[in-house]
């Protein structure tokens, strides 16, 4: 797994850092309580999460803000100390007065994500000032078969988001919001934030007016036909209560098929410890690291039930003026939230290359295994592509097939199969819906060996979001290495007297009138002629030069002898693979000899005259250069073999 956008190690549904219990009992848990509709996110033991106004784990099977976020010792770096534990889990650290990141000039929730202002701005009242915000989403299993209209006929899960911020001081009304986007949301250089909103952007807005009415809305952004905000915004819930140590939640939405309690929010009525490093206002004597009464907000939201299953890339808290959409923004703590996010991983199948020698390329299996590791839902429209399958190189989709043992599931698209990637540029779609898991078998053909290759890929969190969320990997040289194929090299030589022992394949001078049948036990006969008129002897050899490897050609370097000299002819000599039509190269050829073996003065007896030379060759593998000698071999021929007559 390589670099991409959404990244992070995803933790199983209801695993946090510090959990008391073992992830065997939570899981035994989550499948002894499910949980119904009207209780998603309210405090009880259905609920992964422990909304009850208080950070720290009091219960042996639900989360709380110090068991997710296991922080250690104080100080934290300042101002946006992003500690993420895992993707689906944020924690920001916001710096306090004066604020380096705060809005100025105006801004409204109803604008335009890249039109609001931050910079440097001292806070006034202090409870304007946020300290600290976090965010934690989970899979929460057991919810009935057709529980909303249009969601599964089966029990099913759903995505929930617990949220939270802490305050400077709480000098009377609070009005915070709480934003969830799917693009990506961040700070430009010239004081402008960078991003722009997405249709599906929640928005949830909380008013504590003590013993007055307080409330929670939560809305969607639509940009345009919305029943709030001047039409951007669309409200989706709302929640009131005059009790300020209720818990609040949203009543049902017909309307709209939501179901109460699909939202809710608290705070702390009374004082309560910070499980991380917090100073209040110095009015409240409260002393360090401990939270005055209504500093803390904590709330969390069914997004599946709200919204759907949709991809979040970013969580922001802020404070505003007052309590409606239309309000003044105040402070904000911005933070990474990815819930979408997709692993690709490839490698070479082990063993699975071979060589065309005739060509020098090599066929090899690859498998890409492609994994929705994220938590928001599936994703849509997977394509993946080859970077590395250009300059000769080519990959061809031979299968596709979903991964069961996953959850979640895949429809893919089996138009894919059969493509080729074979320049820059090239991608297909792979799945058209991605839950769980598939895998992607490509036959690349290419020169190199082994062909270490590449792959991208990206999808988008919802149809017609962007296809921003993406992922790479290139194998490792370990994994490309175990199918790299070993290629043999070598090359042998062969050399007779013409017409010993069948080998003979014919000699220029033809049939020889001069001797007899050969003799099949005597490698040294013939070969030595007494060419007419003045029967000058005249030796004739014949050589065989092969090659000896079964997965390469052989290119001949040199190829001399004793006394025929230079054999490699003006073309050069290439020899196929062992087996092959074109595995060796014969040479048939007479000398004239200076004198006989051995000749010292005169005469010389002809009964006992031989004749020898000898013959050597180098070359190289056409495919991986490796070098190989053969010889030298020497044949010697006699001039009065035992049967000449």
């Amino acid at each position: 797994m390589a670099t991409h956008k959404h990244s992070g190690w995803i933790r199983p549904a209801w695993m946090t850092a510090t959990l008391a219990c073992s992830i065997g009992a939570v899981i035994a848990a989550a499948a002894l309580f499910a949980p119904q509709p009207a209780q998603a996110i309210h405090d009880d033991a259905n609920t992964p999460f422990a909304l009850d106004g208080d950070p720290t784990d009091t219960s042996a099977l639900l989360d709380d803000w110090d068991s997710v976020f296991a922080l250690g010792s104080p100080p934290y770096a300042t101002p946006r100390l992003l500690p993420t534990v895992a993707a689906g889990d944020t924690f920001v650290v916001d710096s306090q007065d004066p604020d380096v990141t705060a809005f100025t000039s105006s801004n409204k929730d109803i604008d335009q994500v890249n039109t609001w202002n931050w910079g440097t701005k001292g806070l006034s009242p202090p409870k304007d000032d946020i300290t600290n915000a976090y965010a934690k989403a989970y899979h929460v299993a057991g919810f009935p078969a057709n529980d909303i209209p249009g969601h599964p006929n089966v029990p099913h899960e759903h995505l929930v988001v617990y949220f939270g911020a802490d305050r400077f001081a709480d000098d009377g009304d609070a009005a915070m919001g709480f934003w969830f986007f799917r693009n990506d949301v961040g700070l430009g250089g010239n004081g402008k934030f960078t991003g722009t909103h997405a249709v599906g952007d929640v928005l949830i807005q909380i008013d504590y007016r003590g013993a007055g009415s307080n409330e929670i809305e939560v809305f969607k952004w639509v940009g345009t036909g919305g029943n709030a905000g001047g039409g951007k915004l669309q409200r989706l819930a709302i929640g009131t209560s005059n009790n300020p140590a209720d818990t609040i939640c949203t009543a049902s939405n017909g309307a709209q098929n939501i179901p109460a309690d699909s939202a809710c929010i608290t705070t702390n009525i009374v004082q309560r410890s910070s499980p991380w490093a917090y100073t209040p206002k110095g009015s409240d004597s409260v002393g360090p690291n401990t939270f005055p009464p209504r500093v803390f907000m904590e709330g969390g939201f069914d997004v599946t039930s709200l919204v759907g299953n949709v991809c979040f890339s970013d969580f922001m808290a802020e404070t505003r003026s007052s309590h409606s959409e239309t309000a003044s923004l105040k402070d904000f703590a911005l933070g990474a939230f990815d819930l979408c996010s997709i692993n690709v991983e490839k490698i070479c199948v082990a063993d699975s290359q071979t060589v065309d020698p005739a060509t020098a390329k090599f066929t090899t299996t690859h498998t890409v295994t492609i994994t929705n590791d994220g938590f928001g839902g599936s994703l849509r429209d997977v394509e993946i592509a080859d970077p590395l399958a250009v300059s000769g190189n080519t990959c061809e989709i031979k299968s596709l097939a979903v991964n069961p043992a996953v959850p979640g599931g895949a429809t893919l698209n089996g138009s894919a199969v059969g493509f080729k990637f074979d320049s820059a540029g090239d991608s297909v779609e792979v799945a058209d819906v991605l839950g769980g898991e598939i895998s992607v078998e490509l036959e690349c053909v290419s020169g190199e060996n082994p062909f270490r290759n590449s792959v991208d890929v990206k999808a988008r969190a919802a149809v017609g979001a962007p296809q921003d969320i993406t992922d790479t990997d290139l194998e490792t040289t370990v994994e490309a290495g175990v199918c790299e194929l070993a290629l043999d090299s070598g090359l042998a030589l062969k050399k007779w007297c013409q017409g010993d022992d069948g080998q003979a394949v014919g000699h220029p001078m033809g049939p020889n009138p001069y001797y007899g049948v050969p003799d099949s036990e005597n490698p040294l006969e013939l070969g030595v002629f007494l060419k007419p008129p003045n029967y000058i002897p005249q030796v004739c050899v014949d050589i065989q030069l092969s090659n000896t490897s079964s997965n390469q050609s052989m290119v001949v370097d040199t190829f001399s002898d004793s006394d025929l000299g230079n054999l490699v002819p003006a073309g050069g000599i290439t020899l196929g693979p062992l087996n092959s039509a074109t595995d060796s190269y014969v040479v048939s050829r007479c000398y004239t000899p200076s004198a006989p073996d051995g000749a010292v003065g005169d005469p010389i007896d002809p009964s006992t005259a031989t004749y020898s030379d000898t013959v050597s060759a180098t070359g190289h593998g056409k495919i991986d250069n490796a070098t190989a000698n053969a010889g030298p071999v020497t044949a010697t021929c006699e001039l009065c073999p035992p049967h000449a007559h």
